[in-house]
């Protein structure tokens, strides 16, 4: 048991809070408030009423309550200009040079909380640390900036048009430290800011199997009978599905007979499949978290084509049920687990995954090596035991 010198008195401060279907920053700051609360820990998380991550419209009631153990306050979202909003977002996305005052003004009105900023920096004394994911919010912004010097920037960082902007230069540089979860972000970060060494952390989140991973039940409920490779996740384009989709139907019609082998596409959002291509490509639509582990088991090789990723939760998990990964080249981080762990192979265009897809389906030994390296590496550097004692350790030291 802690004595009370041991408990950091700790906030976590995040756009959405439990409000379902969260994306990996949202699920990485409620699975670290959690652990950290119960070891002992003084946590209280800060988040606003939104639920939806579109509108950002207030859904929550307004105050304190209890979530998983954990306390949470809720907090008003300022009234929004989606106008202003969506111009400054079109003007990054168009790369044109921009005012600090028009990229403020973006930041603002996509989602922030003044009501929430003063109880942070009216409270800011009863914190060793203030943690802020991810980055590219308003709040996050305006956080940072109000509590520097408590604030520990969890930017979930990908390299994307925001990451450019001068203003996630300032909170970089305001931030007392920056915690990453895998060397690839960091790595990231390193090529945009300029970034001290003993203000970065690598931390992380833990990925843990289920007691049990039965892939007859997910091949019989949904009636598969090939091999598939598997896709998890926001079906989107942001998440190169679309990209994926193209490259798979490229897979099968540029080969007579094409290879004995499906797509199957799992988690949220539409999925469109031109013409001939319906008949290899099975959408199984969201899954609950048994159905998506008896998945992993039952796939022959995972893919994760996103080059916006700053962790991939999916990547890791397929590699504890054991399968081969084929990843991205333009996604450092993706990138950089695979080569750290020697669990899978990358692609840059369709021509490299189609030979990655044939290499492995010649090579079937390998497959599975691949599929072990990285099982072992999500073990050695992704329990939750080792994730939450280096979280720990790092905080304390902030403290």
């Amino acid at each position: 048991m802690k004595t009370n010198s041991d408990r950091l008195g700790l906030a976590l401060v995040s756009p959405r809070y439990a409000a379902g279907a969260a994306g990996g920053a949202e699920n990485l700051i409620q699975q670290w408030a959690e652990k950290l609360a119960a070891r002992g820990h003084r946590v209280e998380v800060l988040t606003t009423c939104a639920k939806s991550h579109f509108t950002w419209e207030n859904h929550f009631p307004a105050g304190p309550g209890m979530v998983g153990g954990v306390k949470v306050i809720r907090f008003p979202v300022n009234d929004r200009d989606t106008v202003i909003h969506q111009e400054v977002q079109d003007k990054i996305a168009r790369a044109e040079e921009l005012t600090l005052a028009e990229e403020e003004a973006w930041l603002d009105n996509g989602v922030t909380s003044d009501s929430l900023i003063r109880h942070l920096e009216s409270n800011a004394s009863r914190f060793d640390a203030v943690i802020f994911a991810p980055y590219l919010f308003g709040l996050t912004y305006r956080g940072v900036l109000a509590v520097p010097e408590k604030a520990v920037l969890v930017p979930c960082l990908h390299n994307e048009p925001f990451a450019y902007l001068e203003a996630t230069r300032r909170i970089f540089s305001a931030a007392r430290a920056v915690f990453f979860n895998t060397p690839g972000e960091r790595d990231l970060a390193r090529s945009i800011f300029p970034l001290e060494e003993e203000r970065s952390r690598i931390v992380g989140m833990g990925v843990e199997p289920p007691g049990e991973i039965v892939p007859r039940k997910f091949t019989k409920k949904f009636r598969i009978r090939r091999p598939f490779i598997l896709y998890a996740g926001r079906r989107e384009e942001g998440k190169n599905t679309p990209l994926l989709i193209e490259y798979f139907r490229l897979l099968q019609s540029l080969h007579n007979p094409g290879p004995e082998l499906d797509l199957v596409l799992a988690g949220s959002g539409p999925v469109s499949v031109p013409g001939r291509g319906r008949r290899f490509v099975v959408d199984v639509g969201y899954l609950t978290e048994e159905q998506k582990w008896n998945a992993y088991g039952a796939a022959w090789a995972f893919c994760q084509p996103s080059i916006n990723e700053s962790f991939s939760i999916v990547l890791l998990e397929s590699w504890l049920a054991g399968k081969p990964a084929l990843v991205n080249e333009r996604c450092p981080v993706t990138l950089s687990h695979c080569r750290l762990s020697g669990g899978g192979l990358w692609f840059r265009d369709y021509y490299e995954f189609e030979e990655c897809v044939l290499h492995l389906l010649e090579k079937p030994d390998l497959a599975a090596a691949l599929g072990a390296a990285g099982r072992d590496y999500v073990l050695k550097n992704y329990s939750w035991s080792t994730v939450i004692e280096k979280l720990e350790t790092a905080l304390r030291q902030l403290a």
